[in-house]
């Protein structure tokens, strides 16, 4: 059984509960970049960064 994973926007420096899931890391980070630029006015081109990307994928947690 693949055990879900989570990240906490919260975590990611937003006052903002939502929790995104999923299955895999890929998942996740299409699921966060969606919601970071409906929500929070993120730009495409700042998600999209190396730097931004790695901070995100090490706040990835497994769910329980």
């Amino acid at each position: 059984m693949i055990a879900m994973k989570a990240l906490a926007c919260r975590n990611a420096g937003f006052n903002c509960d939502v929790v995104i899931r999923g299955d895999t890391e890929e998942e996740i980070m299409a699921n966060t970049a969606e919601h970071a630029i409906k929500e929070h006015n993120m730009k495409p081109e700042e998600i999209a960064s190396d730097e931004y990307e790695e901070h995100l994928r090490s706040l990835i947690t497994t769910a329980c």
